[in-house]
């Protein structure tokens, strides 16, 4: 059948018949020219030609009847007096063109409205679908704004009101089919970069929306490399997915399906992360095991701020100190939170920063809390104080004794040196926090910041308990507290035999506040760090060589450079060792000195036009880049999904959800796309009564 879209001369050239089409309703082919300046009926004008069998020999017979080159004459002067406007209803033309360039324009003004309030996450329909009604919802109100300046929307706003016409492109059925080919056009665009980038790696997470629905989102990280562009790091939301079974067989067999609709292979994903729960990350029933019997090199990377927070989690739960330290905070939340008069009570004493609420999932919120007290805790003290006076005058007895307890608590000089020793901690893992969430972070990053924190900690404990006694100083100064521990009174035990032997001699306030607060805590932070982050040691073995110039010379002086190579070759089989590890040797001499993170090489070599130099460097440099490291591009799209799915538009559908929420997060895709383009497919994806 294609092949009788061209004619084949004998010499064995191709002229394309413009004039056969194919009717997909019909299922026959017609002749464009006959049917339309044609006077007699035949097979090609009226019914259509089926016969499939026969239809070489019919368009040969055909293509020289003199019915069809008379009316191929016709149609080849009337494509003449068009493009030189001189046909006979040139002003139909005219006037047909100008009613053209009216619905485009039209429809170009749709989409951006559309677009303009998808990305901000804002509702698009009201309580009414009527123009100049105050509840007729944002995007009918954005059509009546710019008909007040635009002349296109002016005109076409006229002609709704006057009745002038029946099409009117502002309906809600309209809105979810922009919206669905805006989301296609996106996902479409998304697809082709990952195809160009080969590698990528899988981010998922799930959450419950406000339907009480789990939402599945999926998130592709690749690295896109362009000569004289260099390279870049992205991570591609790829929508919402109304999962049934969480489970881990149920969630691999969406992300397949989901990949496999996208026409993506699995066998190109070099990497996986998900949060810790045990549907994802279980090592015989888990996502990430599922994965790894399809392909084993899909290497799992568990998120490394979700691994930061259990951290923090392990060592705020190390001491009964720790756990009533963060009550007493809480509490004081509470206490301000509970009123606006009280929350007053603080304003006038607390300028720069307010009391926080403890997260019970954020545990890096848990330094927001620690921050209030550990720069104004003297001005939180006042705050109490004035509280306390203002419950006197009200006669608030409730309030009145548990400002005045809270107070009693922070005048202490073991409340202070617990604030600077957890403000301490806690900016340090909530500084790595922070750093790992971009999506252009790598792995020789983590593992340099975890490094950096274990070497911090292992000093801390030596040093840090005489430095938070330094910083403490000037705080118990100012609020004028002794800086002692309380005497406790020790238990003593009575002798019932004579050998037993006397009682050990009794430690001094401070050594337990060491021993049972200090101590635990870093201890406890320290060991969680370890257990937590050593699952990455066979990733870091695997691609540590070529995290840094300092890591290829260390290699290189050991002589394992080799060694690293082939294993390299052997666990992914995407390049040769022996190249590898001459380009590796090549590459430590000839880059610049200031090129040495993997991101900076892989930028060098495509910016330099050296691909066919450093092909195998490329793709390992490829390969450990697109490794993830957290799952915060996932964490982030639930952020869209609140603001998109709330209590009031509970109702709205899967693809309209899924759609929207590719509009907003993704919004630097769908700007790169051109907006004719979208106006075209829109056109021709409608069928109309005016002419597009």
């Amino acid at each position: 059948m294609k092949e009788c879209y061209n004619m084949v001369m004998k010499n064995g050239e191709k002229i394309h018949r413009t004039w056969l089409v194919y009717s997909l309703s019909a299922d026959s082919v017609y002749c464009f020219a006959c049917k339309l300046f044609g006077k007699q009926h035949n097979a090609l004008t009226k019914q259509g030609f089926r016969n499939w069998k026969n239809l070489s020999g019919h368009l040969k017979e055909h293509e020289y009847s003199k019915m069809h080159i008379t009316n191929m004459r016709s149609w080849h002067e009337l494509q003449k007096r068009l493009k030189s406007k001189t046909a006979i209803d040139q002003i139909n033309q005219d006037i047909m063109h100008l009613e053209v360039q009216h619905w485009r324009g039209v429809i170009s003004r749709v989409i951006a409205i559309i677009c303009h309030l998808a990305e901000r996450n804002l509702a698009l329909r009201g309580h009414t679908h009527k123009l100049y009604d105050p509840q007729n919802g944002n995007f009918l109100s954005q059509i009546e704004l710019m008909a007040m300046f635009d002349p296109v929307m002016t005109e076409h706003v006229r002609r709704i009101q006057t009745k002038e016409t029946k099409v009117q492109y502002l309906s809600g059925t309209i809105q979810n089919e922009v919206i669905g080919l805006l989301g296609d056009k996106i996902l479409e665009e998304i697809v082709r970069r990952v195809k160009k980038a080969k590698y990528y790696s899988i981010i998922m997470d799930c959450t419950p929306d406000k339907s009480h629905t789990e939402q599945l989102s999926v998130v592709l990280r690749v690295v896109n490399c362009e000569p004289s562009v260099g390279a870049s790091i992205t991570e591609h939301f790829l929508g919402f997915i109304d999962v049934k079974d969480t489970t881990g067989k149920g969630l691999t067999d969406t992300l397949l399906d989901k990949v496999d609709n996208l026409n993506l292979s699995i066998a190109d994903c070099r990497g996986q992360s998900y949060d810790n729960g045990s549907n994802m990350m279980g090592h015989k029933q888990g996502v990430q095991a599922r994965i790894l019997q399809l392909n084993e090199k899909a290497l799992c990377v568990p998120c490394s701020s979700h691994t930061l927070n259990l951290v923090v989690s392990d060592a705020a739960q190390s001491s009964v100190t720790s756990i009533s330290y963060f009550g007493v905070l809480q509490r004081l939340y509470n206490l301000f939170s509970s009123s606006v008069q009280h929350w007053a009570v603080l304003e006038q004493h607390l300028t720069q920063l307010t009391v926080k609420s403890l997260s019970t999932t954020r545990w890096e919120a848990r330094i927001d809390s620690v921050k209030v007290v550990r720069y104004y805790l003297p001005e939180v003290v006042q705050a109490l104080s004035a509280l306390e006076a203002h419950a006197v005058t009200k006669k608030d007895s409730i309030t009145l004794s548990t400002a005045a307890s809270i107070r009693a608590e922070l005048m202490t000089w073991r409340f202070v040196l617990c604030t600077v020793i957890w403000y301490s901690i806690l900016y340090q893992i909530n500084r790595i926090s922070k750093l790992v969430q971009s999506p252009s972070v790598s792995l020789e990053t983590l593992k340099r910041e975890t490094t950096s924190v274990r070497e911090y900690l292992e000093n801390f404990r030596e040093n840090g308990l005489l430095a938070s006694e330094t910083d403490g100083r000037e705080i118990a100064e100012a609020l004028d507290i002794e800086r002692t521990f309380p005497a406790k009174r020790e238990r003593k035990t009575t002798r019932q035999f004579t050998y037993e032997g006397q009682e050990e001699t009794q430690s001094s306030p401070k050594e337990n506040f060491k021993r049972q607060f200090f101590l635990p805590l870093v201890d406890t932070a320290l060991t969680s760090l370890n257990d937590r982050f050593n699952k990455l040691e066979k990733v870091y073995d695997l691609y540590g060589f070529i995290f840094s110039k300092e890591d290829i010379h260390k290699s290189i002086q050991n002589g394992t450079l080799g060694q690293k190579c082939r294993a390299l070759e052997r666990n992914l089989n995407d390049l040769d060792a022996e190249d590898l590890c001459l380009e590796v040797r090549a590459a430590y001499h000839a880059f610049p000195d200031d090129v040495s993170s993997p991101r900076e090489m892989l930028d060098y070599i495509y910016k330099e036009d050296l691909l066919d130099l450093y092909g195998n460097l490329s793709i390992a440099l490829r390969l450990l880049l697109t490794l993830p490291v957290t799952v915060a591009s996932g964490e982030r799209s639930f952020s869209s999904l609140k603001l998109i799915k709330t209590y009031l538009r509970s109702t709205m559908s899967q693809d309209r959800l899924s759609d929207l929420a590719l509009i907003s997060i993704e919004y630097r895709v769908r700007r790169s796309l051109d907006l004719e383009d979208m106006v075209t497919a829109f056109a021709q994806a409608k069928a109309r009564k005016q002419i597009m």
